[in-house]
């Protein structure tokens, strides 16, 4: 099924709307069906509803296909798709029509399967917030839950390295093609072959564009149970996100700052939206007994063993507090 997929992606005039329609297909008639239909412009413009002139260049795109589906098994990428039992479940109670088809991925696959939280903030974020996002990310690193984010400098960054300091998991959700992944200098001797995974839904060899970085980020809200907002500027990737989040009606957890700087200037915005603030007790340890609450209670995902003690945890939290 990978070939089809790549010389629909691949191919001149395809977009997602065909791709779909070709994983609709294959789900129907089976994955040989798929790739055989893929051989033939006129099987294509009858069956799966694409132009003449775009099933004849997917047709042409095979061998491009054959040679990109190498190298992505030389890296050790996986690719998978809606309508495949590895495709995750919760992207897709999340985001719905809007989940991506097509996802290419590297590393531990299973972390799909635990808690996650996403965060989201500035990459010119305060001293303040990266400091805050790492006391943060490090609680979760401890409790089993997974942080997810964008990969980006600034908040993302400090996220995706405390949780892997403190024998955590991340998830890194690219903006970009994932043979364009390269690990970054400060977190590159951090990574093991459990505690990460790469995710893209972009095409393989895709260069970073600005464009794309609203879909990355509503993948990130997608494969996360609740969000973090550390930093939001008025404007910029950071306040579309939290926007989203909100659209979404999908938890959302501020950072409270007494007096939030410039690089934090929405957070207050964000708070009066419905955003739950997150406050810090007198040592500033961010306070993240709700975050682990919403997070036990995510139903759609099969129990796991830290899944259960998260579960523990909160219970006992709620003992103690009545």
């Amino acid at each position: 099924m990978i070939q089809p997929i790549l010389q629909f992606i691949q191919a001149k005039g395809s977009g997602e709307a065909a791709l779909r329609r070709l994983l609709t297909y294959a789900v129907a008639h089976g994955e040989n069906a798929a790739l055989e239909i893929c051989s033939s412009a006129h099987s294509l413009a009858a069956e799966i509803g694409v132009k003449p002139d775009v099933a004849q260049n997917i047709v042409e795109a095979r061998g491009e296909a054959v040679k990109t589906a190498e190298e992505l098994e030389h890296h050790d990428v996986s690719v998978i798709w809606q309508g495949a039992s590895s495709y995750p479940e919760r992207i897709e109670k999340i985001l719905q029509s809007d989940a991506p088809p097509v996802l290419f991925i590297q590393g531990n696959q299973s972390l799909f399967d635990e808690p996650g939280v996403g965060f989201c903030g500035s990459r010119k974020a305060s001293d303040k917030g990266l400091a805050i996002t790492g006391r943060c990310a490090l609680q979760l690193a401890k409790e089993g839950i997974c942080v997810v984010s964008g990969y980006a400098h600034g908040v993302d960054m400090a996220a995706h390295r405390a949780a892997m300091e403190n024998g955590g998991t991340t998830i890194f959700v690219l903006v970009e093609g994932i043979l364009r992944f390269q690990r970054k200098r400060d977190i590159a001797d951090l990574l093991s072959a459990s505690n990460h995974l790469v995710v893209s839904q972009f095409p393989p060899r895709l260069t970073w564009s600005g464009r794309n970085a609203m879909k990355r980020n509503s993948t990130i809200i997608g494969l996360s149970d609740a969000m973090i907002l550390v930093e939001s500027g008025l404007t910029g990737g950071t306040f579309a996100a939290g926007e989203e989040t909100l659209k979404r009606k999908r938890p959302l957890f501020v950072i409270d700052f007494t007096e939030p700087g410039t690089s934090a200037e929405a957070n207050p915005y964000f708070i009066k939206q419905g955003g739950m603030p997150v406050r810090g007790n007198r040592e500033g340890v961010p306070s993240l007994d709700k975050v682990r609450e919403v997070v036990a209670k995510q139903s759609w995902r099969a129990s796991s063993p830290k899944e259960q003690s998260l579960f523990n945890l909160v219970a006992d939290q709620d003992k103690r507090r009545s």
